[in-house]
């Protein structure tokens, strides 16, 4: 079956095997399937302000306490849910956030299309941020980031040539 997709722009795995899947693209939700493949559930609807509202919910990612993350581009903030898909939280302030990575630590790293990178404490707190080292312009910024074991950060980019930049750990 095709399922409920339009146009999907991201998965996350939770401790238990189910999928979280970010449907932002052509809807305005996030699926929740079991390890083996039936859709459990969805939420989220089209929406600028209230809770569980998208407009382009582009990244996700399952924290090992059961929290969802959604990075809500259009509407510039993190959405964070249970597991259950019931609203927790969420943090404004950013700049089309497009994906999320938390590390070992309980670090938050969120690339952003009209920024670059921004580091955040699990609370929401933002320990730093910087724009990119190259000349990218307004909506050309960091569109997904992956961080290996050694902390070297790697960044897809969405200028000319959509580059891929490894920022390594100093």
């Amino acid at each position: 079956a095709a399922g409920p997709f339009n146009r999907p722009s991201d998965v996350a795995l939770d401790g238990a095997g189910d999928l979280y899947i970010s449907d932002g693209y052509g809807n305005a939700r996030v699926h929740k399937f079991s390890a083996g493949g039936e859709l459990l559930f969805s939420w989220g609807e089209p929406g600028k302000t209230g809770p569980g509202e998208f407009h382009v919910p582009h990244g996700v990612w399952v924290h090992t306490d059961g929290r969802v993350f959604v990075a809500d581009r259009e509407n510039n903030r993190i959405q964070i849910f249970s597991a259950d898909g019931e609203f927790l939280d969420q943090w404004t302030g950013l700049a089309r956030p497009c994906d999320i990575y938390i590390d070992q630590d309980d670090i938050l790293y969120v690339p952003e299309l009209d920024g670059f990178m921004s580091i955040l404490s699990l609370d929401g707190d933002i320990i730093a941020a910087w724009d990119s080292p190259l000349d990218a312009g307004r909506g050309n910024g960091a569109h997904a980031v992956w961080v290996d074991s050694h902390g070297d950060l790697y960044v897809n980019q969405n200028v000319e040539g959509h580059r891929l930049v490894k920022y390594l750990r100093q």
